[in-house]
C-alpha cells in the first residue's frame, strides 16, 4: 500500500512539480506502480475522479505529468528518496504540502485505496 508521502507530489503536490526538473522518461499507462495492485493509468484515472483539480495541475504543468508518472514508477525507496529530493530542491514544494498536508493526506488514501477500481 502507498504510503501518504510516497505519492504526495502525484496527488496533492501537483501544481509544485512546475518547479521539479523535466522527467528522463516517460512511464506507460500499463506500468505496475510498484506498492500496489494498479497500473500507472489506473492511479491517473483515480486522481481525475477523486480530485479532478490536482489532475488538472499535472497536465498543466510542463513536464508535470512524466514526472509524476516516474514518481509512480519508482520503486517504493526510489520513490521516497526522489519525493525528498524534489522537497529539497524546491522549498515551495515543501511548504506547499505542509500548509495542505491534510487534503493532500485524504487525497491519496482516496486515490490509493480505489485505484484498482479504475
Amino acid at each position: 500500500m502507498l504510503t501518504r508521502w510516497k505519492i504526495a507530489a502525484t496527488a496533492g503536490a501537483a501544481g509544485a512539480l512546475a518547479l521539479a526538473p523535466a522527467a528522463m522518461a516517460q512511464a506507460a499507462p500499463s506500468d505496475p506502480v510498484p506498492g500496489t495492485n494498479c497500473t500507472v493509468a489506473q492511479v491517473e484515472r483515480a486522481l481525475v475522479a477523486v480530485a479532478p483539480e490536482a489532475a488538472t495541475m499535472v497536465n498543466q504543468v510542463p513536464g508535470g505529468r512524466a514526472e509524476a508518472e516516474r514518481i509512480l514508477t519508482l520503486p517504493p525507496a526510489e520513490r521516497t528518496a526522489r519525493i525528498h529530493e524534489l522537497g529539497r530542491q524546491n522549498p515551495q514544494l515543501a511548504a506547499y504540502y505542509g500548509q495542505n498536508q491534510g487534503k493532500i493526506n485524504q487525497t491519496i488514501g482516496v486515490v490509493a485505496s480505489t485505484c484498482s477500481q479504475y
